[in-house]
Formats: structure tokens, sequence, C-alpha cells
């Protein structure tokens, strides 16, 4: 899609997001980049780089059969540009880019084949790309067999220390489903990863997750008793004995009528939480008749039931008491 048809589309969308709103539906959480990033597309999976003036999400169809990893950067006006694949991605399923906080590399998921020439795989694996001196992306690799498995493993967040943080479905002594593990950096890989105990993990769904970087607590998706909505974020601080019991993040994060909301993300500063959000205005009919382009952006604009993608101001120490 053109720059202009893009702006015109997004003015369109923010249009009509004003007719359908209703007055419990203040915009403390604004959608990002609507129209550029935005889109009726699904998108979810978010990072971005130290600097602040590159990211990096998922961006697939209504089937998933197509997942890719796309790129954008801000133009010389601090604004988003149109997205576009990003180098090591637009082949295989690859979801979950997850940049480490001194920028030098980046973890994602993929069922790309481990040997050249092989098959795709049927679950994902985590693999590491780094990110040359010129800017430009080195050669994809597998982080071997130690963190991955049989299984799947997704949803990548990392430390400043170099510590993997990684979801697991159906691994052998997890707690649910979906459990959360760590794995310490070594000089050649991985030390072996360990579950993270309760209260992180429980018998329900712990996934898309967000570690800070230095480990202090962790935002993480999980649809245990207690939520708002199908699946919700919550936060846990780690003090001397542990981690502590998590806080469910409640509005305007988590809110009723969203049917996931995930992949949080915080900036270096520390002062912006994005997330994905998958929640439908469709149900709610606009006020007057819509002109064409209002429709369009209607049907297949921002919050048509697929994935967007959110910023709001953040403070975790204002869920610590």
């Amino acid at each position: 899609m053109k720059e202009p048809t893009m702006r015109l589309l997004a003015a369109a969308t923010l249009a009509l997001l004003c007719i359908i709103a209703h007055a419990d539906d203040a915009p403390m959480a604004q959608l990002l980049a609507p129209g550029v990033l935005s889109t009726g597309d699904d998108e979810w999976g978010f990072t971005m780089n130290p600097q602040g003036d590159a990211l990096w999400f998922n961006k697939a169809d209504r089937g998933y059969r197509i997942q890719v990893i796309m790129e954008s950067v801000k133009d010389v006006h601090g604004h988003w540009q149109a997205p576009q694949v990003a180098a090591f991605s637009g082949i295989y399923r690859d979801i979950d880019p997850a940049m480490s906080p001194d920028g030098r590399y980046l973890v994602f998921a993929s069922n790309r084949p481990v040997q050249a020439g092989g098959a795709r795989r049927v679950d994902f694996d985590l693999w590491r790309v780094d990110r040359l001196p010129d800017g430009s992306w080195g050669e994809p690799h597998h982080l071997g067999d130690v963190i991955n498995s049989k299984g799947s493993e997704t949803n990548s967040s990392i430390a400043s220390d170099g510590t993997l943080y990684f979801a697991v479905s159906d691994r052998p002594g997890g707690m649910g489903q979906r459990d959360l593990m760590r794995a310490r950096p070594l000089p050649d890989g991985y030390a072996m990863p360990e579950l993270l105990p309760a209260p992180i993990n429980s018998d329900a769904d712990e996934s898309n997750h967000w570690i800070a970087p230095d480990q202090s607590y962790l935002l993480f998706l999980s649809n245990r008793t207690g939520g708002i909505g199908d699946n919700h974020l919550y936060i846990s601080f780690r003090d001397g004995n542990g981690w502590l019991a998590p806080r469910n993040l409640g509005a305007p994060v988590n809110r009723p009528g969203a049917s996931g909301v995930f992949t949080p993300f915080v900036d270096a500063d520390g002062r912006n939480l994005y997330f994905a959000v998958r929640r439908s205005a469709l149900d709610r009919l606009p006020n007057r008749t819509l002109s064409a382009a209002e429709l369009e952006a209607y049907l297949h604009g921002p919050a048509n039931g697929q994935g967007d993608l959110y910023v709001i101001p953040w403070s975790a120490e204002s869920y610590r008491h």
C-alpha cells in the first residue's frame, strides 16, 4: 500500500474510532501508528531497539498460514515508516521477535528447518540473528537442543546479563500446558533451562512475557482464575526471597471484551508499555452513515477483531504496593 493511501486510511480510521467510541472507552491506551503499524491485519509480538527508533513485530493472515516479522524505522520527523519484511524473515513462519537490551541480537521463534534443505518443522524453535555493525543482519542460527525440544519454544525475552526467558508447550515437568522457563548464558551457549516456580507458573497457561533488563520484575500473560477477559497481563516483582504474588494489571490494559491482551514490551526508558490486543469494534454501530473511506476503515482497519498494537504510559512502581 502506498504511503499517501496509508495516511488516508489512518485518518479515516481515527475518525471512525471517534464516531463509534463510547464514554467508557477513554483513550488511555493509544493505537500505535494506526493504518501504518496497526492495520486490519493481525499484528502482535512487539520489540524495539534501545534507541527507540526501530521496531519489529509480527504480521499474519487470518489463518496464520503466513507469519512474518516486520521491521519499521522512524523518519526524520519521528514518525514510524511503512513496515518492511525483516531481511531474515518472509519464507517460514517466524514469530515473537525479542531484541536484546544492548541491541546486538534478536531472538525469534520459527518453524524453519534446522538443517539446510530439511522440511519445515511442525513446532516452533528459538533462533538468534545478530545485528552487524553496518546495521544489516547476519544469518540466523538455531539455539540448540539445550533450549529447544520436541515441543514448541516461543515468546522469548532477554535480560541484560543474557539470561533468556521463554515459553514452552507441553514440556515434561511443566505445571500447565504452557509454562515459562529461563536459561542462564554460558560462554558456549546456555545452561540447562529451569522452570520458573509458583507463583509465576501455575496449572493454567503462562506465556507471552517481558522480563525487566535487571530481572526485577516480569510481565506475563495468563488465563488463571480471577482475570479480566480471556487472557490478561500480570506483573510479578522479585525480591531476595524470589518472585512475589502476581498482580493483574487491570484496566485500561486488561479490558472486558478483549479476546486477548498479549506480547508486552517496555521501552528502554521504562516509560511506555507496548502490547497487542484483539478487540473488535464491529459490534458497536456507528451513529451516522459512513463514507466509503470510513466503511473501509470500519471493516478492514484496526479494532476489527485482529491483533492491534497499543502503547500506554508505564510505571512498574505503581503496581508494587
